[in-house]
């Protein structure tokens, strides 16, 4: 542990910066986690695109999909290959404290710099009972604790319920998945208290102009958006975050089309209830990701769907420039 637990909100603060992402788990042909191809995947990652942060074993990972042994091995896979380059986050919540428990120790033990947590899915969802699973998960563990408020748990935190689980010691960080009302109320209540992510790349410059965020705490976007030859969201952030803010607008604007291609096969199913794990596996595999098929009960793309979105990453000049960096 490079902090301890009444450190954990300072620590967050000095160090979840920059460009994070949420990583798929690959699985082999016979529906197994494939070791090998998460490696290589998290080598592209940490050297390749050079992502300042992970996000691992969350919705991006298929959690719904996975056993407990497979959480646990998935994440210190991930560890094991990143050796301490970039701050990894492994998503630890589960059906119970007990698991919850279980796998943020495990995290933890393995070199962890934060776990984070999506709303508690089994219980009254009272916020009386919500905030005392936290409160009992984050007295077992020293790692800082992020709250990923997503609606796919089947509800939602209020901005006052993430304020009051910001005042638990080592409650770090919030990935707030939700409308922007909700996140500009959720930011004048926990200001200055934790650190605000709003996962949406599309919102990552004028967050850092307007709010002063300091993270992009996470999505897909880094690696479907970039190669090792082409890292736009690096150097925007990297522009805004020196105060070349003409330079980091021009950047950002390259993007546009990326960004149709986006919301079309990922952002617009999500904000429906699906989860296009399809989409990103296949778009990460056009990408030189090990990509492959999600697991049941996601159906893969099919054959005419693959065509299309091949077009589409054509048309946004993706592909031509990942065959650049492949050479």
């Amino acid at each position: 542990m490079k902090y301890s637990r009444r450190e954990a909100k300072t620590y967050a603060h000095d160090v979840m910066k920059g460009v994070w992402t949420a990583i798929p788990f690959p699985f082999t042909d016979d529906g197994e986690l494939d070791e090998a191809g998460l490696r290589r995947d998290v080598r592209h990652y940490v050297d390749g695109i050079k992502v300042d942060g992970m996000f691992i074993g969350g919705l991006v990972g298929e959690v719904w999909s996975l056993t407990m042994e497979e959480r646990f091995r998935g994440h210190a896979i991930v560890l094991d290959e990143v050796a301490g380059k970039i701050p990894v986050m492994p998503h630890t919540v589960a059906a119970n404290i007990r698991e919850t428990v279980a796998l943020t120790q495990h995290a933890q033990k393995h070199g962890a710099s934060f776990v984070i947590m999506a709303n508690p899915p089994m219980n009254s969802r009272h916020p009386d009972v919500t905030f005392n699973f936290f409160k009992a998960v984050c007295a077992e563990t020293d790692l800082g604790v992020g709250l990923f408020n997503t609606p796919i748990s089947g509800y939602s935190l209020t901005p006052q319920q993430v304020a009051d689980l910001a005042e638990i010691e080592n409650i770090v960080c919030v990935k707030n998945a939700q409308p922007q009302a909700h996140i500009l109320e959720t930011r004048r209540l926990v200001k200055g208290k934790i650190v605000l992510c709003d996962p949406l790349e599309a919102n990552l410059l004028d967050n850092m102009l307007f709010y002063g965020d300091q993270v992009h705490n996470s999505s897909p976007a880094p690696y479907l958006f970039q190669s090792p030859s082409n890292t736009p969201i690096r150097d925007y952030y990297q522009a805004a975050a020196a105060g070349r803010r003409e330079e980091a607008r021009r950047i950002w604007t390259t993007l546009a089309r990326a960004r149709v291609v986006e919301q079309k096969w990922i952002n617009a199913p999500w904000s429906l209830g699906f989860l296009p794990k399809a989409a990103v596996k296949t778009w990460s595999e056009m990408m030189g990701l090990t990509g492959g098929n999600p697991r049941a009960p996601i159906p893969p793309l099919t054959q005419a769907q693959k065509d299309e979105l091949k077009r589409d990453l054509v048309w946004a000049s993706l592909l031509e420039k990942t065959a650049v960096a492949a050479e």
